[in-house]
């Protein structure tokens, strides 16, 4: 979908909204508008390779909230996490 068609979609959408709703949207547009014009574009079109640079998420973060790892399953929970998990759609 194109950029013309998607603010099309929006608008139609955007009509059905409560006054409420449409504040909540009004300040969610604010708020990304304002991410965008102060950090660079970090996604990359659909139809085109990720940057070379590019990893994918490790969870290796996920170790700071949780510190350490308390239980006797890891290895059944990874494999589950391993069987489970879908592929990457660029």
């Amino acid at each position: 979908m194109d950029t013309p068609q998607l603010r099309q979609k929006i608008n139609h959408q955007l009509d059905q909204l409560s006054g409420e709703r449409l504040r909540l949207v009004a300040d969610f547009i604010g708020y990304l508008a304002q991410k965008e014009e102060h950090e660079p574009s970090t996604s990359f079109p659909a139809d085109t390779q990720p940057p070379t640079n590019y990893r994918p998420p490790s969870g290796k973060s996920l170790l700071s909230h949780t510190e350490t790892w308390a239980g006797d399953d890891f290895e059944e929970c990874l494999q589950i996490v391993q069987e489970t998990r879908s592929q990457l759609q660029l």
